[in-house]
């Protein structure tokens, strides 16, 4: 107050020192009988009463105007009548001038003054909305130092104002690093929206927040810093994992039938505007805008309802009156719906706004639709399944059940209301089913438990029951006795001991003809077995017997070339000769499959040179391909040289692989041999034979190991083959615990390989 008092005894007398200086300089003048220049200086005055005093500055004008008519006009000299009355004019319309400027500079000043008032309260008013946030507020400068803290960002902080100002926000973090990214992204983007990030308390425990940020610029456009808004959002996380968890749990009850309601509620931030009492929208927050728009100054029932009137369901006139009200609003203009918490708040000047603030509930309220009409579905799921479906409860007793089982138990609703699961339980699987289902209801137990159903009649069915817990169905047992003695029904034993329990949901199968159907197919394949067995056996006796007759054939085949025949007959020995042959190898392999049918075929495990058996096994093919003018190459690495398996049915693989492939190239086409090292698994080797062949069609490549199965050539049907070669091939790699497959292409070939272990375990 002093302070003041001495700035205005200090301006009054600037002024009035002003005004004494412009009496004497008129009073000069005018006994001089100057009455123009001098006039110029009554401004100075005049101008400092309307920067000072506003509008009171025309008594100080009214002031010099009076003195400069009454001093000028008897001091001036006499003049001629038309002279007097033109000094006489230019003196009075100075007076008006003096005064015009004198109204028009305080009409200025003041309204100057009253614009600065205004900016002033409404700093001061924002300063106090900020300080009464829910939310967080914060200002950071450019080197990461905190030069703002509310009284939020101390609730849930748990640090004050005093102890963090000046200090670096990257310590709140609980990634230090954080800070500096979130900086980054400020400066680079000018905003952050809805960030979430994990800080610490005083207290050291981790807080999660959601953060929206702006960048903070001087007057001329540098940035100086970033303000932050965040809010705690640690308990809306903590429910929204909360309701995913029974989201999962409705899913996990209905059988996974509810996939269109995998979707995760979102939070989504809150907006806040304030509305004066003549519906003006004073401020919006970051979020109201990007939803509505900046729209400051309007009024709000034509920003949010598009109306020339205000709304009929507004509550402006409770919360003048001081009241609080929650209610939900939808708008057609957005199409979304929010639940509204309006308050009042006392403003500055003692008027009363309108706080809202806005939760857009959209989502939960669709949810809580799907959820009602999953509930609708459920009932009518339940009711039209197609197995019997039942509710126990706690105590053992049945508390509905759908067609189904009204059809199978041969009682009406009413009747099984109420009525002891165990009696519909067969005597023998009684007391086997009732620990089922208490087990069951503590999950200690599969799902599936067979058992003999009885009917009202008395029938016996065989029934398959799924038996599944209701998540969030628990049941105290003195309630549940409570509950059947006011029904007149008499609990289990269970139900009485005390111990609290859970609902299930029983699923019935009748099972009772596909029993039936599974005993006659047990039987049935039984003698297909002992079919088989015959069959094997037969197949057995069959080739050992086709053997018989073919040794003497050969033999007098030889024979008969000794004789003297002519060269048409001796053609014809050869020709049963070489038949006899291929009909005794076809014999050899059907009994060697045979054997490995009967597992009668035991690994004879010696260590040779792979280089040598191929070697042997090339030698014995050699005339053969030397017919076609076919080309055998062998690359053995030294490596893959020494191994220890059963050196006959090595060879026999080899032999079949390099037979087909002689076979099925034509004539002056390649074969080769190559045996290496896998390079990832050193213990074994693969071998491989490729021809420039016929190719096998990729349709037929997976088939071609199966037994009898042959791809339909020219060349096959000629050759006369049962194909077997391939499948004894397989049978004898996968005795050495090795594995085979082949590639191919049509028109250029194809390569068979196999892996076996260098050593046998």
């Amino acid at each position: 107050m002093g302070t003041l008092a001495k700035k205005l005894n200090c301006k009054f007398l600037v002024l009035f020192f002003s005004v004494l200086f412009c009496v004497v300089v008129t009073v000069y003048f005018a006994s001089k009988g100057e009455t123009g220049v001098y006039t110029h200086l009554f401004y100075i005055p005049i101008l400092l009463a309307g920067v000072w005093y506003h509008k009171k500055a025309i008594y100080v004008a009214l002031f010099l105007s009076l003195f400069y008519i009454l001093v000028t006009c008897p001091l001036t000299p006499p003049l001629t009548p038309s002279l007097s009355v033109a000094v006489l004019e230019r003196i009075l319309e100075r007076s008006v001038i003096f005064v015009a400027v004198a109204y028009t500079i305080g009409l200025v000043s003041e309204k100057r003054a009253k614009g600065e008032e205004r900016l002033k309260e409404t700093k001061d008013y924002l300063d106090n909305i900020i300080a009464s946030s829910a939310d967080a507020i914060v200002v950071v400068d450019l080197d990461g130092k905190v030069r703002s803290w509310n009284k939020a960002a101390e609730d849930y902080m748990g640090y004050t104002a005093k102890e963090v100002l000046g200090t670096p926000n990257k310590r709140f973090f609980a990634d230090p690093d954080e800070a500096e990214r979130i900086a980054e992204i400020v400066e680079r983007e000018g905003e952050l929206k809805n960030y979430r990030t994990t800080v610490l308390n005083k207290a050291k425990k981790p807080v999660r927040i959601r953060m929206s940020a702006a960048l903070l610029k001087d007057k001329l456009g540098v940035p100086v810093g970033t303000v932050r808004v965040s809010r705690d959002v640690t308990k809306e996380e903590e429910l929204e994992e909360e309701l995913e968890e029974r989201k999962k749990e409705e899913r996990e009850k209905i059988k996974k039938e509810r996939d269109n309601l995998n979707l995760i509620l979102e939070t989504l931030p809150d907006g806040v505007y304030i509305v004066s009492k003549d519906y003006e929208v004073e401020f919006m927050n970051r979020t109201l805008i990007e939803v509505f728009g900046y729209n400051v100054g309007e009024v709000c029932y034509k920003v949010f309802h598009n109306r020339t009137t205000p709304c009929p369901l507004c509550k402006q006139e409770e919360v003048r009156k001081g009241e609080t009200v929650q209610w939900e609003w939808h708008s057609r203009k957005k199409e979304r719906t929010y639940d509204l918490v309006e308050t009042p708040l006392r403003n500055i000047d003692g008027t009363v706004s309108k706080l809202t603030i806005f939760r857009d509930i959209t989502e939960r309220k669709r949810i809580e639709k799907k959820l009602r009409d999953a509930e609708e579905r459920y009932r009518v799921i339940f009711e039209h399944a197609l197995t019997a479906l039942c509710l126990i409860e706690a105590g053992g007793r049945i508390s509905l059940a759908n067609k189904e089982f009204e059809a199978l138990s041969g009682y009406s609703r009413s009747e099984l209301r109420g009525k002891k699961w165990g009696d519909f339980i067969a005597d023998e699987d009684r007391v086997r089913v009732q620990n089922y289902c208490a087990k069951r209801r503590d999950g200690k137990a599969p799902a599936c438990c067979p058992f003999k159903f009885v009917s009202r009649s008395g029938e016996i069915r065989n029934v398959q029951s799924w038996i599944e817990p209701i998540p969030g169905a628990e049941v105290e047992a003195g309630a549940e006795v409570e509950a059947g003695t006011e029904a007149g029904v008499e609990t289990e034993p269970e139900a009485r001991a005390g111990k609290g329990s859970k609902r299930c949901i029983a699923s019935l199968l009748d099972i009772t003809e596909l029993k039936r159907k599974e005993d006659e197919l047990r039987e049935t394949c039984e003698k297909l077995t002992e079919l088989d067995d015959m069959k094997r056996e037969f197949l057995n006796v069959a080739y050992h017997e086709m053997r018989s007759p073919l040794a003497p054939i050969v033999g007098y085949a030889s024979l008969l070339e000794r004789c003297e025949l002519p060269d048409k007959g001796r053609r014809y020995i050869q020709n049963i000769e070489q038949c006899a042959k291929e009909l005794e190898k076809m014999i050899n392999r059907m009994l060697e499959l045979a054997r490995i049918d009967s597992r009668k075929i035991k690994l004879n495990l010696k260590e040779f040179s792979l280089s040598d058996v191929v070697q042997e096994v090339v030698k014995g093919f050699e005339p053969e391909a030397a017919k076609k003018e076919q080309k055998i190459s062998t690359v053995v690495s030294e490596v893959g040289e020494v191994i220890q398996a059963d050196k006959q049915q090595v060879v026999a693989v080899f032999s079949n692989l390099i037979s087909n492939a002689i076979k099925y190239t034509p004539s002056g086409g390649r074969i080769e041999i190559r045996v290496d090292r896998v390079e990832d698994r050193g213990e074994e080797v693969r071998c491989c034979v490729a021809d420039t062949g016929i190719g096998i069609p990729a349709e037929d490549l997976p088939k071609i190991f199966e037994r009898f199965y042959m791809v339909d050539t020219s060349l096959t049907r000629k050759s006369g083959s049962l194909g077997l070669g391939l499948s004894i091939v397989k049978e004898y790699v996968k005795l050495h615990g090795g594995r085979v497959w082949a590639t191919s292409e049509l028109g250029k070939g194809s390569k068979f390989f196999f892996i076996i272990p260098k050593r046998q375990r």
